[in-house]
């Protein structure tokens, strides 16, 4: 559960990256359901027409968030097609093996100690993430997940 520095902490974020240059190409939107929970509407740089819909969550916001892409028609986590093919993305299997996913860190646990790939400290969680989503969306996009 959420503490109230965390919810406080994630609020006043959410505001900080809504003025970052690359959130011109996003659409925020906070999910009620989960207290730290995040919709983001993104698309890589070459193909500003395809759109995807993350949802991100953090059960600790100083840990990795949880990364899910929602079919933009019918808000299923279940859809291949919903899914960009990225590095580490795996439409086929619904996760994202990063270093900075909760997917990621549950599937490597050895990553807890690893000088590479451990989670790092962040000051903005948030920010962290999105950048790191939209970096994977303009570096490494091949096309949708089949």
């Amino acid at each position: 559960m959420a503490t109230d520095f965390e919810l406080a902490l994630f609020s006043e974020e959410l505001l900080g990256v809504r003025s970052l240059p690359e959130a011109s190409r996003w659409t925020l939107e906070q999910d009620v359901t989960v207290p730290l929970g995040l919709f983001a509407v993104m698309h890589p740089k070459s193909k500003p027409t395809e759109l995807y819909k993350a949802h991100l969550r953090w059960a600790d916001l100083f840990a990795p968030p949880s990364l899910k892409f929602v079919d933009l028609n019918s808000g299923a986590e279940n859809v291949a097609s919903a899914w960009p093919q990225c590095f580490g993305f795996r439409p086929s299997s619904f996760d994202a093996c990063l270093p900075w996913s909760a997917e990621g860190h549950r599937l490597h646990p050895e990553w807890a100690n690893s000088s590479k790939n451990s989670f790092p400290k962040v000051d903005a969680p948030v920010q962290f993430a999105l950048l790191n989503l939209q970096i994977s969306l303009d570096k490494t996009y091949s096309g949708r997940g089949r």
